[in-house]
């Protein structure tokens, strides 16, 4: 018995030094029944020619201008024949037998709806740094720190989850999974689950969400506040608020935006030597606080 299809995406821009290798991953899983996409969004870089190297071993493939990650996602998932879905993006990579091991899990247990494991965090060069380890799926202590859980490279759900808490909201950049989740979580409780086990790496560089883009993260934390959060019903949802503001006030400050920096930390504003001392910094006129930012940097 071959086992439920299974969608995985991959969605990509301009990522051509590590798409290949992302590919490769999901290409050499051990897991036969695999409905395998990519979805380029108008990449130049020369990643579409890597795409079509590997184009008689996919399922479909497109390029072409999109609106982000989250409606290539939701489009692709419109399309998706699968039971199982899931996606990888353009940087991380599959462990072997990553697809194999999540898919058992939900084969054991038909309530379930998503499963998560742990992940490897690497350099630009796939050097490993420090591990991410799948931590419990808890609610409220996710909703007041606005920390996902849910590792995602190597994640899978059901299609059923995602006709219940999708689509993702195409406004997001940073936070659409994070809110999938939780909405998840509050349609379906305890249909969430981790794992013990390391599924796949996740690389940060100077592109990724993770490292860059201070301004973009800024504004989908703001947005993760006022559009998600406000109303929501969800546990600790005003705490998290907080937790948001401040850390769009961060990013603000990373990002040069010294009025919103202020105004968000203000806003989300507890007694922390950190905020504090943004907020601080954040009446200097920009060129001393550019220049101050230079500095540490070395």
């Amino acid at each position: 018995m071959s086992g439920p299809l299974v969608t995985l995406v991959t969605p990509s821009l301009n990522q051509a030094a590590y798409l290949e290798e992302t590919i490769r991953s999901v290409l050499e899983q051990d897991y036969s029944n695999l409905e395998y996409a990519v979805v380029d969004g108008g990449s130049t870089d020369g990643s579409v020619d890597i795409v079509r190297r590997y184009a008689d071993r996919l399922a479909w493939w497109t390029s072409g201008q999109d609106r982000g990650q989250a409606a290539a996602l939701n489009t692709a998932f419109a399309r998706a024949r699968g039971e199982i879905f899931g996606w990888l993006s353009s940087d991380d990579v599959l462990r072997p037998g990553a697809v194999s091991r999540v898919v058992d899990e939900l084969e054991r247990d038909r309530d379930t709806l998503l499963v998560y494991g742990g992940a490897v965090f690497v350099d630009a060069q796939g050097r490993e740094l420090f591990p991410l380890e799948p931590r419990p799926f808890d609610v409220e202590a996710m909703v007041r720190t606005c920390q996902n859980h849910v590792v995602q490279p190597g994640s899978l759900f059901r299609r059923r989850a995602f006709e219940l808490a999708g689509p993702f909201a195409e406004a997001g950049y940073y936070f659409f999974d994070f809110e999938f989740v939780l909405r998840l979580a509050q349609l379906a409780p305890g249909t969430v689950r981790s794992i013990d086990a390391t599924l796949a790496t996740y690389r940060v560089h100077a592109e990724s969400k993770s490292a860059g883009a201070p301004l973009a993260k800024a504004r989908d934390y703001v947005r993760l506040a006022d559009d998600f959060l406000a109303g929501s019903g969800l546990p600790g949802a005003e705490a998290g608020r907080r937790s948001a503001y401040l850390a769009a006030g961060e990013y603000f400050y990373e990002a040069l935006e010294l009025g919103l920096a202020r105004r968000y930390l203000l806003r989300g504003l507890r007694p922390s030597r950190r905020a504090l001392g943004l907020l601080a910094k954040s009446f200097l006129p920009r060129a001393v606080v550019a220049r101050g930012k230079a500095l540490a940097r070395g």
